[in-house]
């Protein structure tokens, strides 16, 4: 990356990749997991953590790589006269018309509902009670909802 300063990450791009495992890594040392949304499902389900200990979802993680990789790419060009810098669109940035600047794109999933948050705090012990709720309203199914927080 020092190389290419500007290079883009994606969810396919080999560095992406590299800091994916090292996340999953860093909260637990143990894993043998490449994906960071499947540590935040084992590290939540089966590590008794709560959703402050987890790693952050692939896409939040992707946007703050962006943003710290155009960071590095602006530093890393810093001693150039003339630094022929890409627009921070698409960087983990967009821009915001109402304030005039650019904000952060902190992830591109969609925001998770008061009541996925209030599912996932149940304390109940009856599977069925799960099962019930599945049945009735399938949107709000448990087991995937933990991939969107």
């Amino acid at each position: 990356m020092a190389l290419n300063p500007y290079i883009q990450l994606d969810n396919g791009s080999r560095y992406f990749h590299m800091l994916e495992r090292f996340i999953v890594v860093l909260y637990n040392k143990t894993s043998e997991l490449e994906n960071v949304d499947e540590a935040r499902l084992e590290l939540f389900c089966h590590g008794n953590r709560t959703m402050e200990k987890i790693p952050p979802t692939k896409a939040a993680l992707l946007q703050h790589s962006k943003r710290a990789a155009y960071q590095a790419g602006v530093w890393t060009t810093s001693q150039l006269t003339k630094q022929d810098r890409p627009s921070p669109e698409g960087w983990g940035w967009s821009w915001d018309d109402e304030i005039l600047s650019w904000t952060p794109v902190w992830t591109t999933l969609p925001i998770a509902s008061k009541a996925c948050a209030e599912l996932i705090k149940c304390g109940c012990t009856q599977s069925s009670v799960h099962a019930q709720l599945a049945f009735l309203q399938p949107h709000l199914a448990p087991q995937p909802l933990l991939l969107w927080l």
